[in-house]
């Protein structure tokens, strides 16, 4: 059945399942081929899916499987590489009702096990569902009000509950232009031109989109794939549908009055007695072909994603994703992209001012993360060490804490410490003596040990002076 590679059926409830199956060396199958076993799935009207993997799968792959669950109604196993060899490992051990159990609970059919409290829980859990609206021509979704995948830490971005899914309607049309302009005595071909391409139209202002205009762009990649009849259902965000207020006919007659101007051509020719005579011909606008025209909606997300008290709007196609405006893609502290939203103060962060806290790995922007001062490891508050530097109070992890004053027994930071020249013991600034010796300071822990450096240094020849001066 098109690219499902199996249709399978269980055999109790009759329920239809497509299977996508990866069998891929060096690669690891993500959210694109994630995306057309969807398509597929609702092309064919199949709420149960399991795509598998010879190999791992992306890490992008488990939210957005959970997110066509509760938007969708899409139930879709993952299976990689190791869940299939603890499946085939069932399966030598003659399991066949764990593995049966496996499948059922997992797509959510009737399983052989006595029913729980939990899964009558799960089987109610549903996005709530509001009106179905349908377009005669419209670019299909594969991108829904989800966090964006370039942020690593998604899953700390909760649901929105104010997205609307903005149903825009655009004219396109497709022309093609081709004139000769022959000799008047020979018949012989004097100039050519050929123009052809795509022109779309805003179907509300009546306005030619400019080239450069990404909602130009987008429908000219995207507008062949424009579905007929296609529909969709509210499943916790708004549907905007805007219907086309424009004359048709009065722009494809307009379009090609324009075409036909820009493409005169003045040229010249040789008469019969060799005189030069111009010769000017300009197109007729029904020279001009249409090869077709549509009016098609482009649905573009309006969605504003909450983390905390901090919001994000985003407005991005929901074809491929492409933003057209972005709050989140900037780096809160330099303007760099975005890959994670700090767990705490919630600020979007690049990689270069995104920290990891060392405990338990949630990611955190460089002002909210707890850097200890002397191996720059990073904790969050969670996980922040109790012990600081006894002189500036910044803090200092288990690995850098070991460190103290041999006068006050102070723990200090590699900063507020000197190392006595004559013992190599530590001290804290605030007791370091120092004396310069050939205008070369040198640091001590206590007056015993200066007297001592500074009796062996008198005593000593030209030669053991200069070894003590330069003696680290």
């Amino acid at each position: 059945m098109g690219d499902l590679d199996v249709l399978a059926q269980d055999p109790v409830t009759n329920t239809l399942i497509g299977v996508s199956c990866k069998d891929w060396h060096g690669q690891v199958p993500g959210s694109e081929q994630f995306s057309h076993l969807v398509e597929m799935l609702e092309f064919e009207d199949l709420k149960h899916g399991i795509f598998a993997s010879s190999t791992s799968i992306a890490d992008t792959l488990p939210p957005r499987a959970e997110h066509v669950r509760d938007k969708k109604g899409l139930n879709i196993i993952l299976l990689d590489y190791e869940e299939i060899s603890k499946l085939k490992n069932l399966a030598y051990s003659q399991k066949n009702w764990e593995i049966e159990d496996y499948f059922k609970s997992n797509l959510g059919l009737a399983s052989t096990k006595r029913p729980t409290i939990g899964d009558n829980i799960k089987a109610q859990k549903s996005m709530v569902l509001g009106k179905t609206v349908e377009c005669d021509k419209m670019i299909p979704i594969n991108y829904y009000d989800e966090p964006p995948e370039y942020i690593v830490n998604r899953n700390i971005i909760g649901p929105t509950h104010d997205a609307e899914l903005k149903l825009s309607p655009y004219l396109v049309i497709n022309y093609s232009l081709h004139i000769s302009v022959p000799h008047p005595g020979t018949g012989e071909v004097l100039d050519e031109r050929s123009d052809h391409g795509v022109v779309i139209v805003d179907a509300l202002q009546g306005n030619v989109v400019a080239e450069n205009d990404p909602i130009c762009r987008h429908i000219e990649k995207y507008y062949t794939n424009a579905e007929i009849h296609y529909k969709i259902q509210e499943k916790g965000f708004t549907v905007k549908k805007l219907e086309s207020s424009i004359n048709e006919r009065g722009i494809v007659q307009h379009l090609q009055d324009q075409i036909a101007a820009r493409n005169e051509i003045r040229t010249s020719y040789l008469t019969a007695k060799n005189e030069k005579k111009p010769i000017v011909k300009r197109p007729r606008p029904d020279e001009v072909r249409i090869l077709g025209k549509h009016i098609i909606h482009v649905p573009i997300w309006d969605v504003r994603f909450r983390i905390g008290e901090k919001s994000y709007r985003r407005v991005y196609f929901g074809y491929d994703g492409s933003s057209l405006y972005d709050e989140m893609i900037r780096c809160s502290l330099c303007k760099n992209s975005t890959i994670a939203v700090c767990t705490e103060c919630h600020s979007t962060c690049c990689d270069k001012h995104s920290r990891t806290c060392n405990a338990c790995e949630t990611i955190l922007c460089e002002k909210s993360a707890k850097i200890c001062v002397d191996c720059l490891t990073s904790f969050c508050s969670e996980h922040e060490p109790k012990t600081k530097c006894g002189i500036c109070r910044a803090i200092l992890c288990g690995n850098c804490n070991t460190v103290s004053c041999k006068g006050c027994q102070t723990i200090v930071c590699s900063s507020h410490r000197q190392k006595c020249i004559e013992c190599s013991a530590y001290v804290c600034t605030a007791h370091a003596i120092s004396k310069k010796y050939a205008l070369v300071s040198k640091n001590f822990c206590s007056q015993s040990c200066l007297n001592m450096f500074d009796e062996n240094y008198k005593s000593s020849g030209m030669f053991g002076k200069f070894k003590k001066i330069i003696k680290k």
